[in-house]
Order: structure tokens, then C-alpha cells, then sequence
């Protein structure tokens, strides 16, 4: 009598094969977009930022704002009610009064406006951060950038500190360098 039965070696050859390819299937996985990525580390900036007490009281919402217009905004959209240290997060368009936001998304579509932005924002309680090379280096707290398909980031700790913003010492450890 014949017999369809596979000897046991051959189905254990079989599973391995069929793990393997299902293993090489997970490996093809789409990449996560850039603007997601980069809203992720804006969410886990605002994690491991502390504002001083009169800026954040107990409770009250941390106030995300960026440009509608810019590239960044559907992504930080999703933002939008999550919590952070007990503080839910409000993603609202960047207008006045900027000092109002606790965190400052800036790109390449707010360039021409930077200059006037950073003025009225002196001394406020402000963590800004950018991913564009022009406002970046010019006078965020955190600059982003991707480099070789990674995102890395700066950190401008004479900047945090005119804002009275504490930055944990594990999101420094992560940082591209702390100036």
C-alpha cells in the first residue's frame, strides 16, 4: 500500500523552509514613513522634556504646534490626545501666540518667518525643534536630521537652558552630540 505520509526529516525540512520564507517576507516590511518617524521622536522629546511649573501646571495638556502647511503636520496630527507624564498632547497650528506652545515644530516652510519667530519667542518656555538644515542649526534646541537613511538628532543645551527646560540626561545619551 502506498503511503502520501512524508518521512519526518522531510517535514521538518518543509516547516524550516516555509519558516524561512515567511521570515524573509517580515524582512520586506515597508519602511516606516520619514514624517511618522520624525513624529515619534517628537513625541518621545516631549517624554523626557520637563517644563518649569508655572509653564506646565499639574494635569494641563502639552500644547504641540507646528506649520498646517508643512509636512510634518498630518503626522504630529496623530499625536493628538496621547498621554505623556499625565499630560495629554494638543497638536494645534502654529499662530500666535507662540509662546503658548510648549513645543515648536519647525520646517523648511517656516525659513522666512524664523528670524521674527525666535525674537518673539526669547525666554520663553519653548522647546523648539526642527528638521530643516537652514533653522536647525540656527537656533532650535533640537535639530533633526536624516543621514545615511537614519534620523539623528542635535541638542543645544545653552538653548534648553534659556528656555528653563530640563532635558533628561537618557535623551542626551541618544543625541548625535550636546553642545
Amino acid at each position: 500500500m502506498y503511503s502520501e505520509r512524508r518521512p519526518p526529516r522531510a517535514r521538518r525540512l518543509c516547516w524550516l523552509l516555509l519558516a524561512g520564507l515567511a521570515a524573509a517576507a517580515a524582512a520586506r516590511a515597508d519602511p516606516v514613513p520619514e514624517a511618522a518617524m520624525k513624529a515619534a521622536f517628537i513625541f518621545n522629546f516631549t517624554v523626557f522634556a520637563e517644563w518649569p511649573p508655572e509653564a506646565l501646571a499639574g494635569g494641563a495638556p502639552i500644547s504641540v504646534c507646528a506649520n498646517a502647511g508643512g509636512a510634518l503636520f498630518a503626522s504630529l496630527s496623530k499625536l493628538h490626545d496621547k498621554v505623556v507624564n499625565g499630560h495629554r498632547i494638543a497638536v494645534r497650528h502654529a499662530g500666535a501666540p507662540l509662546r503658548s506652545c510648549h513645543v515648536l515644530v519647525l520646517e523648511r516652510i517656516d525659513r522666512e518667518h524664523w528670524r521674527e519667530l525666535r525674537r518673539e519667542l526669547a525666554g520663553a518656555p519653548v522647546l523648539t525643534v526642527s528638521d530643516d538644515r537652514v533653522v536647525g542649526p540656527d537656533g532650535v534646541v533640537i535639530a533633526m536630521a536624516v543621514i545615511d537613511e537614519r534620523l539623528v538628532f542635535d541638542v543645544d543645551m545653552a538653548l534648553a537652558r534659556a528656555a528653563r527646560l530640563n532635558l533628561s540626561s537618557k535623551l542626551l545619551r541618544l543625541a548625535r552630540s550636546v553642545q
